[in-house]
């Protein structure tokens, strides 16, 4: 049986926050079987990409919630 295992970054606009921003959740699928969990972060639906799963714009708040999810991506790859 092959093993498959993927990372997705979204939106859940469906939890829009009083200031604006929106959550940033994590989709992880393993061999089929999904799994959503909060990111801990939001971000204003207008400065997400997204198609690359990433914030827009080179600023230092961008630079930061980017890194955090890179991170946490390498995480979840670490643990699977």
């Amino acid at each position: 049986m092959k093993n498959t295992f993927s990372i997705l970054f979204y939106l859940r606009k469906s939890k829009n926050k009083t200031n604006g921003t929106t959550p940033i959740y994590v989709r992880v699928t393993v061999n089929g079987k999904r799994s959503d969990f909060s990111a801990k972060r939001s971000i204003d639906p207008f400065k997400w990409n997204k198609s690359k799963a990433r914030a827009k714009g080179t600023n230092e708040v961008t630079r930061t919630l980017n890194t955090y999810l890179d991170t946490l991506k390498q995480k979840l790859y670490d643990a699977h």
